[in-house]
């Protein structure tokens, strides 16, 4: 069964939501607990691989948003997981995640609780 990109874009908001409750949290308590690094990087590799998925109608339709920059930065968590830069992961958490929420119509400091966002894509 194929998902729609409605609930892929979903899901990309959810990781999203996830990912930034790590860099709520600050960057002293990410560099500080080892659980951090590796659960950012997949929430990026989970929107990563949403946005692979996506009709090329849907890509368009956001045309701000960095789509081949998302889909590379999925295949360097995903398969370069021993080089990851806690930096690169840290500035994708602090500013490409929060510009991809407001490229998709939702305020990024506005928290959803899980299981995920509520919002009408």
């Amino acid at each position: 069964m194929t998902r729609s990109d409605q609930a892929r874009l979903l899901d990309i908001i959810a990781s999203s939501e996830m990912a930034l409750r790590i860099r709520d949290e600050g960057r002293d308590a990410f560099d500080s607990d080892w659980k951090n690094l590796p659960v950012a990087a997949q929430m990026i590799a989970n929107i990563g691989a949403s946005a692979v998925h996506l009709s090329p109608t849907t890509t368009a339709a956001f045309p701000d948003i960095p789509w081949d920059d998302i889909r590379d930065m999925r295949n360097l968590v995903a398969h370069e997981y021993h080089n990851i830069d806690p930096e690169i992961v840290w500035n994708t958490l602090e500013t490409d995640i929060p510009d991809l929420m407001r490229a998709l119509g939702v305020e990024p400091d506005i928290g959803i609780d899980p299981p995920g966002p509520s919002v009408g894509l």
